[in-house]
């Protein structure tokens, strides 16, 4: 799909260098930033008044409890919102089992010997394993799993249509650290009180073939999903606030983005609000989301999604189109093997590459 250069030009400058980064978050009452490397090592990293980040001082190294196989390796982080527990996400070395973990946090760093297992999820391949988390203001967790793979083969156990599963959803669960139960299921979920035998309570949406990544306005708690494509739609899907709740399908593998893929469409089926082919034509590949812009970067850009391709690495921007439609902006910057954005306090997005690089997105 074509795009056009936006007035709203950015360049992404870099700010430090690491291994495999693949998350970034920001401390609650803090202006330190935790980094976690693929490989298994948390960083504490400050940023300088150079706008570099600081010299990063290692505070958990889960190196010997982390598969890297494939897709796996620690691939998320979180804060609960008093910053008082670290949730992390990886794949274990043992067998490439997704789980969930809790730290609890000193006045530094978190304790490795408090680790509390939240959640663990099979894993059928070493593909599609996803595992991004991220805390909503009420302190409920969300976590990202992939439909398990392998590959670019289509769903063959078809996790993204089985809700007795938690492959190839969005789950949200309340962590309980002084209760005997690791989580509660929040009432509001969709499913909590469903009929359907079988079915799941923490799911929160369901159809999904790998969401890379994910993230809730601050400003407003809408949901915004970048799913990737099999060979040939990526798509952007998006819930506002008052459909978070609603139990979405976003369809796979009935179908990719909006094209009928195993078919038929089921009912209800949401569809994604902006995706793009790569059916042999230019060169991206692989959707990485993405955050919402608030504060930090030009008004202009305000509200608007940033995404990238793993492929291309062209910083876009999915801006509303004042026609209910969205479109797609190009906003100058590039960044090699791009893996995940994120946002600080004050609204600096950043994003990070595989290639070891973390970059800080300012005007041009």
């Amino acid at each position: 799909m074509d795009y056009f250069y936006s007035n709203t030009g950015l360049t992404a400058v870099k700010v430090d260098q690491y291994e495999a980064p693949v998350s970034l978050i920001a401390r609650p009452d803090s202006d330190e930033l935790i980094l976690g490397e693929r490989a298994g090592r948390v960083i504490r990293l400050r940023i300088a008044d150079t706008g570099k980040l600081s010299v990063g001082e290692v505070i958990l190294d889960l190196s010997d409890q982390v598969t890297a196989l494939g897709e796996g390796g620690l691939l998320g982080l979180a804060f609960s919102p008093d910053g008082d527990y670290l949730y992390v996400s990886l794949t274990r070395s043992e067998d490439g089992q997704s789980q969930i973990l809790a730290y609890q946090m000193n006045s530094n760093k978190p304790l490795k010997d408090t680790a509390r297992l939240l959640l663990a999820v099979d894993q059928p391949s070493s593909d599609h394993n996803n595992g991004h988390i991220l805390t909503d203001p009420k302190g409920r967790l969300i976590i990202g799993f992939g439909d398990g793979g392998p590959g670019l083969v289509r769903d063959p156990s078809g996790k993204g249509r089985d809700r007795s599963t938690l492959l190839g959803t969005l789950v949200r669960i309340r962590p309980t650290p002084n209760e005997d139960s690791a989580y509660l299921v929040p009432p509001e979920n969709p499913f909590f009180n469903s009929d359907e035998l079988g079915v799941r309570p923490e799911i929160l949406v369901f159809g999904l073939r790998n969401p890379w990544r994910f993230d809730l306005d601050p400003l407003n708690g809408d949901l915004w999903i970048t799913d990737v494509g099999y060979q040939l739609v990526e798509e952007i899907n998006y819930l506002p606030a008052n459909e978070v709740d609603s139990g979405a399908d976003f369809g796979w593998a009935a179908m990719e983005g909006s094209v009928e893929f195993a078919g038929p469409e089921p009912v209800g089926h949401v569809r994604p609000v902006y995706e793009y082919r790569h059916d042999g034509v230019g060169v991206r590949c692989s959707i990485i989301g993405g955050v919402v812009v608030r504060g930090g970067l030009p008004h202009t850009l305000e509200g608007s999604f940033l995404y990238s391709d793993f492929c291309d690495g062209v910083i876009r921007a999915l801006v509303p189109d004042g026609e209910g439609g969205w479109t797609e902006q190009h906003l100058g910057a590039k960044v090699d093997l791009p893996v995940h954005f994120a946002r600080s306090h004050d609204g600096t997005v950043f994003v990070l590459s595989l290639a070891g690089g973390v970059y800080r997105l300012e005007p041009s």
